[in-house]
C-alpha cells in the first residue's frame, strides 16, 4: 500500500461525514493513492469527503475507501494566452483547486470556493452553484472501473442537472480555465462565497437535500408546505433555507431518513412534485 494509506478498524463514519451522524465502518481504508484504490474499490464503498451522505445507524459491512485529501498540487498540462488547461488529482478537495484558480488568476471554479467535497464527487454529482458547474469546465476525467483506469472526455462523462452517467470513481479530472486577473478573480471568488454563507444555514448538514424541480428550487416546496423549522428527533428542516436539513446534535440516521420521507410526502399531496435527493443513502438502516 501507498505511505498516504491507513486502514483502521470499526470505526464511526459520523466522523466523517459533514452530517455527523453513522454507525461503524467495518474497515475503514484513507488513501489519496488512485492506484490503491482500483486495487481496494472492487466491492467497496467509495466515499470523498462525506457530504451529500446520510449513512445508516447501522453503519457499513466490508470496506469503506475514503479517498479524500488536502495535500494534491493541480498541475498545469498547457496555456495560451486565452486559457490554461489544469489536471487534479479526484481526491482533491474542490475548494483547493478553486483557491488555487483565484491565486493563480484563472476564472471558470468562483462558484466552487466553499463547497465541500472531492473533486471526484463534484465530476460524479457535476457540482455547481451560481449558474456554473463542473460540466462547463471540465475537459476529461480519468475514472476507475472495475480496476481498469479509462479517460472518458465531457461528452462521454454525460453529465446532467447534479448527475452524470458513467461507471467508476473519477481519480483525476483536467479543467479548462480562463486567464483573468488575479485580483478580480479572487474579488469574485469571495463574493460568490459570501453570497453562500448569507443563504445557507450553520451546522452540521449535507447541504442540499433535494434537486431542483423543473427548474423550481426545492426549498420553495417545503416552505410552502409548512415544513420550515419542522423536526424529526434531533433532525430539523432549516428555517433559513428549507431545502437544508440540519443535526441539531443526536440526529440519527432514522431520524433524518423519516423527515426526508415526511417532506417528500407533504409536498407530493400539496402540490404533484416528486422531489428527487441529492443526499445519498448507505449502509443498514
Amino acid at each position: 500500500m501507498c505511505e498516504n494509506t491507513r486502514v483502521f478498524r470499526n470505526v464511526p463514519l459520523k466522523n466523517y461525514t459533514t452530517f455527523r451522524i453513522g454507525g461503524n465502518a467495518e474497515r475503514l481504508l484513507e488513501t489519496d493513492d488512485w492506484q490503491t484504490l482500483m486495487q481496494e474499490q472492487d466491492g467497496a464503498l467509495v466515499i470523498g469527503c462525506g457530504s451529500n451522505l446520510l449513512v445508516g445507524d447501522g453503519g457499513v459491512k466490508g470496506t469503506v475507501i475514503r479517498f479524500c485529501s488536502n495535500a494534491c498540487e493541480p498541475q498545469i498540462l498547457s496555456q495560451s494566452e486565452k486559457d490554461t488547461v489544469v489536471y487534479i488529482s479526484g481526491a482533491a478537495k474542490l475548494s483547493l483547486l478553486s483557491r488555487y484558480a483565484a491565486d493563480s488568476g484563472l476564472s471558470g471554479l468562483e462558484w466552487a470556493a466553499r463547497i465541500p467535497g472531492t473533486v471526484g464527487g463534484a465530476v460524479k454529482m457535476n457540482a455547481g452553484a451560481h449558474g456554473s458547474d463542473v460540466k462547463s469546465r471540465i475537459v476529461y476525467a480519468d475514472v476507475s472501473d472495475k480496476k481498469r483506469l479509462i479517460r472518458l472526455n465531457a461528452e462521454e462523462l454525460k453529465l446532467g442537472y447534479r448527475t452524470s452517467d458513467f461507471d467508476g470513481i473519477a481519480v483525476g479530472a483536467a479543467f479548462r480555465l480562463f486567464r483573468s486577473g488575479v485580483q478580480a478573480v479572487q474579488k469574485e471568488t469571495e463574493r460568490l462565497g459570501r453570497l453562500r454563507d448569507k443563504a445557507q444555514p450553520k451546522g452540521s448538514s449535507a447541504g442540499s437535500v433535494y434537486k431542483a424541480a423543473d427548474g423550481v428550487p426545492a426549498y420553495k416546496y417545503v416552505a410552502a408546505a409548512g415544513l420550515s423549522g419542522f423536526r424529526i428527533g434531533g433532525a430539523k428542516v432549516s428555517e433559513k433555507h428549507a431545502n437544508f436539513i440540519i443535526n441539531e446534535g443526536g440526529a440519527t440516521a432514522r431520524d433524518v431518513l423519516e423527515l426526508m420521507e415526511k417532506i417528500e410526502s407533504e409536498v407530493y399531496c400539496k402540490f404533484g412534485v416528486k422531489l428527487e435527493r441529492e443526499v445519498r443513502t448507505v449502509g443498514e438502516f
